[in-house]
């Protein structure tokens, strides 16, 4: 069994005292070569990190499933840490965090990775790179990092503009659990705010720090939690909620991070590779969503989760859990909360788009029209990616790939499926799943071009999952064709949409812009189903890349 032992560093927290607010002189940073700095150690720092109501907060520590397993009582203090950067945010963009932390006067340097290692994060655990080293003065020592071996992080031209950018103040309870003989995890329940430029953030968040055991185990913990109280999953570090409320900037959309399949990755770890990737897309738009300034985030989610379930689909012959078909149903729940406020914004950017180039008369009311009817599903998507049973899922899913539940139940035959290299099976299924989108039509009308796009954006999930398996020239030219035929397809799909959703909720004040509205959307529809007989001959003729 594999046990993973972290850092060796404890910090205790017993009677901290929150740091006043320091003057600028106090901050400059130390570089002076006369005195040796102190001794420093790299960890890495596995963690899984749950948002609560403040209300539900101050009750968690006295949970009988968290007292009962604590090794000691709990310690209580004040948490107050300092994070530096240039005043452009160029440490921050280097994805690295510098900060100064006094615990009762006890002062730590560190210096930590920002948003976690995109190849060691499990799903929904951050897995990040940390310094701490123990300080007399009142000042970070950079000469630290070079001892340590972590300058190249914070380069020489930087060093001179470092200054405070924004500060943490919290009332921290710590004790350590421990589950079982070989696990220890640090509980820390976190009260407080982030400080910026005047402005504050609310913190109630329980931080759960793995020492030594198996990750799965904190996804254990997290689901006993939330069965107690309702809890989400943080999808931000505080380095990175201080730095969007120093600047003021938007959570951005972010597209799925490429996988990394090779030859000799078997099935077993590309299946656990590929959902975990598809957890952390869900998670990295959870905040753009949520705020609701930019609509990619929500289908960003939605994209995620149907890669989720093409995954779950292609692997279900290496899947032996009768957990299986409950997570497959909590995930179509989910993705079916998120489709009505999608579809409003298709029609809506179709408008914009009209808008921009000789609009129909009465087209602001009709857009106005879409908007105002789009208010209710975008408030029950967010209320749905903010609800406990959205974190429940991920939970659920975390707890279920990284305890290796997902193959308890295999027979000697799925075993050994699961134990071979992913590039053995990987051309059967791809090739499967293509000639399941040839038979749906030559090319694809009518009811037949929906079936269609469904199969071939499956086809295009997989591709996408395993292209690391090929030579990269090989795949490119039947992905193009691919892609080039599910964007006409989706946007005759889109078309169809816009037309049934501007009938359902036009007006008498409106009805002249719909007329119009649908007149234009007929032609563009018309040019796509034109195209589609070479669009489809392009993708059925280029050359299969899995041989």
């Amino acid at each position: 069994m594999e046990v993973i032992i972290f850092r060796p560093y404890d910090a205790t927290v017993c009677g901290m005292q929150p740091a006043t607010a320091a003057a600028t002189e106090e901050h400059a940073l130390s570089t002076d070569p006369t005195t040796p700095p102190p001794a420093g150690a790299l960890a890495r720092e596995v963690e899984l990190t749950l948002q609560l109501d403040p209300a539900d907060l101050a009750r968690v520590a006295d949970l009988p499933l968290l007292r009962g397993r604590a090794d000691g009582p709990p310690v209580t203090g004040r948490l107050h840490t300092v994070y530096y950067d240039t005043p452009d945010g160029r440490l921050f963009g280097r994805g690295v965090a510098l900060r100064l932390r006094d615990e009762s006067g006890r002062r730590i340097q560190g210096l930590k990775t920002v948003g976690g290692d995109p190849d060691g994060d499990s799903a929904g655990v951050a897995v990040r790179r940390e310094w701490e080293w123990p300080l007399d003065g009142a000042v970070p020592d950079l000469r630290l990092l070079d001892a340590e071996g972590a300058g190249a992080l914070v380069p020489e031209e930087i060093r001179g503009d470092l200054a405070p950018v924004f500060e943490t103040d919290l009332r921290r309870t710590v004790f350590t659990l421990r589950p079982d003989a070989l696990t220890a995890v640090e509980v820390a329940i976190d009260d407080g705010a982030i400080i910026a430029d005047g402005r504050r953030q609310p913190i109630s968040e329980v931080e759960l720090e793995l020492k030594s055991g198996r990750i799965g185990r904190l996804f254990d913990l997290a689901l006993e939690l939330q069965g107690q109280v309702p809890v989400r999953i943080a999808t931000e570090s505080k380095a990175e909620r201080g730095r969007r409320l120093l600047t003021g900037e938007a959570p951005q959309p972010v597209a799925a991070a490429p996988l990394a399949l090779s030859p000799l990755t078997t099935v077993a770890e590309a299946f656990r590779h590929i959902v975990r990737n598809c957890l952390r897309h869900m998670l990295a738009n959870e905040a753009c969503a949520l705020a609701g300034g930019d609509v990619e985030g929500v289908h960003q989610i939605r994209v995620a989760l149907r890669r989720l379930r093409t995954a779950l689909r292609l692997f279900g012959d290496v899947i032996s859990s009768p957990e299986t078909p409950r997570l497959r149903a909590e995930a179509r729940w989910l993705a079916d909360r998120l489709g009505p406020v999608r579809d409003r914004d298709v029609v809506l950017a179709m408008l914009d788009a009209l808008a921009a180039d000789d609009p129909p008369p009465g087209l602001g009311a009709l857009a106005a029209a879409v908007r105002a009817d789009r208010a209710r599903p975008a408030a029950e998507a967010r209320a749905a990616i903010g609800a406990p049973r959205a974190a429940a899922l991920v939970l659920d899913l975390g707890a279920w790939l990284e305890e290796g539940r997902w193959h308890a139940g295999a027979d000697a035959a799925a075993r050994d499926r699961r134990d071979r290299p992913m590039a053995e099976p990987a051309g059967a299924w791809l090739a499967a799943r293509h000639a399941r989108a040839l038979r749906t039509g030559r090319p694809p009308a009518g009811d037949g071009r929906e079936r269609a796009r469904r199969h071939l954006r499956r086809l295009r999930y997989a591709a996408e999952f395993f292209r690391g398996l090929y030579p990269a020239a090989a795949v490119r030219p039947l992905l193009d064709s691919l892609d080039a035929l599910l964007d006409a397809l989706d946007a005759l799909h889109d078309i169809r949409l816009a037309r049934d959703l501007l009938a359902r909720i036009a007006a008498s004040d409106t009805d002249a812009a719909v007329a119009a509205v649908v007149r234009r959307l007929d032609k563009r529809a018309a040019r796509h189903r034109k195209a589609l007989p070479d669009l489809w001959a392009a993708f059925r003729e280029a050359p299969r890349f899995w041989g």
